[in-house]
């Protein structure tokens, strides 16, 4: 009796059961009015939190931009989005939403030239007003900063 024939459907049920809880996490958002660094807030959110803010929908920038805007916040603030070469998020998301940064222009500043200068930058929102876009900045630049942190859901789907 070979051992490997039980081995397989062991690991196939475990992948299903991480799948299934890793659907089960959300992200909290939580604002931080102190004036960082990009890595200063990358440390501060990983020590006290998850991480600096990921945004995989436009549900969850919504949900960002209405806590900035009941804080009364108008200005930049940072999220875990960088690039040295190409973007990618601090958390090491890559989903759909990830892919949008690149390439959706609706958001971007018009005067963004997607890191020309070649530097490692770090992604800033402006909101303002009800309005925000996002722009580039060198990550040694202070601003305030998003943070989350996942805590376990239960989400139930009707059809």
């Amino acid at each position: 009796m070979s051992f490997s024939k039980y081995v397989h459907p062991v690991l196939n049920f475990l992948q299903h059961i991480f799948i299934l809880s890793s659907c089960l996490l959300t992200r909290q958002y939580h604002y931080v009015g102190q004036s960082l660094n990009w890595t200063e807030a990358q440390t501060y959110c990983r020590q006290k939190y998850t991480d600096l803010a990921t945004i995989e929908t436009s549900e969850e920038m919504d949900k960002v931009m209405n806590i900035v805007s009941s804080a009364g916040y108008s200005s930049y603030f940072w999220t875990g989005l960088y690039s040295s070469i190409n973007w990618r998020w601090s958390d090491g998301f890559k989903g759909s939403y990830y892919s949008s940064f690149n390439y959706n222009y609706n958001y971007w500043s018009s005067e963004d030239s997607f890191n020309s200068r070649g530097d490692q930058i770090c992604m800033i929102v402006y909101w303002h007003s009800q309005h925000h876009h996002w722009s580039d900045s060198s990550c040694s630049s202070l601003f305030p900063f998003e943070r989350y942190r996942l805590d376990e859901a239960l989400f139930c789907e009707t059809y």
